[in-house]
């Protein structure tokens, strides 16, 4: 049986070192929450809306470096907004997953949002992926830019995609978190040798 594009999600989530997600579940949301289920690594943080997932994602940044929240469709995605203003204006890396109505359905469906207009104030990464091959690459951007520029990354994810088959792409597995660090010559660190 082959992975899902969700499953590939999660395991990426873990590599990136994030333990939580934030989120309600919702329909579109489904495969990714079940994915979850079945990965003890990460936990699926029940909350009460999805304001407070990101309100407990952003927190959850500021202590640990790298969270996650998810909001599906209208009314998830814009109860997003405050806490990941919060997370952004702080200097968060917290990625969003931001689930949508399937594919076929784009264009003034039921509760759809315009993700790329609605995070885009409150972000530094936010696009949405249309197909299976787009995701690994999109959720390694998301997720590198939330780290590197300490800030919000989002992903918008159709709920027929995130139970599409994976693609696997070797150079998304990877992130890479900057720690500076400053050379130590002799006995004071900042003589240099000569």
């Amino acid at each position: 049986m082959s992975k899902k594009v969700a499953e590939q999600l999660v395991e990426m989530l873990i590599q990136a070192g994030i333990k939580r997600i934030y989120a309600i579940t919702g329909d579109s949301l489904n495969e990714l929450n079940d994915a979850v289920r079945r990965t003890p690594e990460l936990k699926w943080i029940h909350v009460r809306n999805e304001e407070a997932g990101a309100f407990a994602a952003s927190a959850d940044a500021q202590l640990s470096g790298l969270a996650c929240c998810a909001g599906s469709s209208g009314p998830g995605h814009v109860h997003l907004v405050n806490g990941l203003y919060d997370a952004h204006r702080s200097g968060a890396p917290v990625l969003a997953i931001a689930s949508t109505c399937a594919t076929k359905e784009f264009g003034n469906y039921f509760q759809e949002t315009n993700v790329i207009k609605l995070f885009d104030d409150c972000s530094y990464y936010n696009q949405v992926a249309a197909n299976n091959k787009q995701v690994p690459r999109m959720a390694q951007a998301a997720i590198q830019t939330a780290i590197q520029r300490k800030g919000v990354g989002v992903l918008g994810l159709p709920g027929d995609v995130a139970g599409e088959d994976a693609v696997e792409i070797d150079s998304s597995v990877n992130n890479f978190f900057a720690k500076p660090t400053l050379p130590r010559y002799g006995k004071n660190w900042c003589s240099w040798p000569t």
